[in-house]
């Protein structure tokens, strides 16, 4: 089961990084580069530093779950995220992007329920809390808001874009 999810991921992977150069038409290639390099890293980062070293949520050590998430956290979530961000610069109502942010904070909330299921991650506490997993995730999306809108600025200034 670990290997099957492993390859699913890394085929959603593929296709979420083949579907990259769609971004720009809300972004150069500059920021898009950029961005995905923040959120990945960022993702990544925030989920290791927040979860792994509490007993709330850990990575099974087996090297399957361990690729899993990474490929999960390192590209599904940071893509994901930078698609978050074009809907964020479309011309779209504020419903439809308050829409677009709760289904990715609940896209997250749901991955990781069912990577606790299938014993990708492993939760060595008595409850698993959602509320904490998206706190997390709106943290995540301000923190990369504010982050496109300063790497948009600095581009502007220094007459990249």
């Amino acid at each position: 089961m670990l290997a099957t999810t492993f390859f699913i991921l890394l085929v959603i992977s593929g296709f979420l990084i083949l579907t990259l150069p769609l971004l720009k038409k809300w972004f150069t290639k500059i920021e898009i580069f950029m961005l995905f390099m923040f959120t990945s890293y960022f993702c990544q980062n925030l989920f290791y530093t927040l979860s792994s070293p509490y007993d709330r949520i850990t990575v099974v050590t087996e090297h399957f779950p361990f690729w899993t998430i990474r490929l999960h956290y390192g590209v599904v979530f940071a893509v994901g995220l930078l698609w978050l961000m074009a809907v964020y610069r479309s011309k779209v109502t504020l419903c439809k992007k308050l829409l677009a942010t709760f289904s990715w904070i609940l896209f997250g909330i749901i991955v990781e329920k069912t990577f606790l299921f299938i014993g990708v991650l492993r939760s060595d506490s008595i409850s698993w809390y959602p509320s904490l997993d998206m706190f997390f995730e709106m943290f995540v999306i301000l923190v990369t808001l504010f982050f496109t809108e300063f790497l948009f600025g600095i581009l502007k200034r220094e007459r990249v874009i």
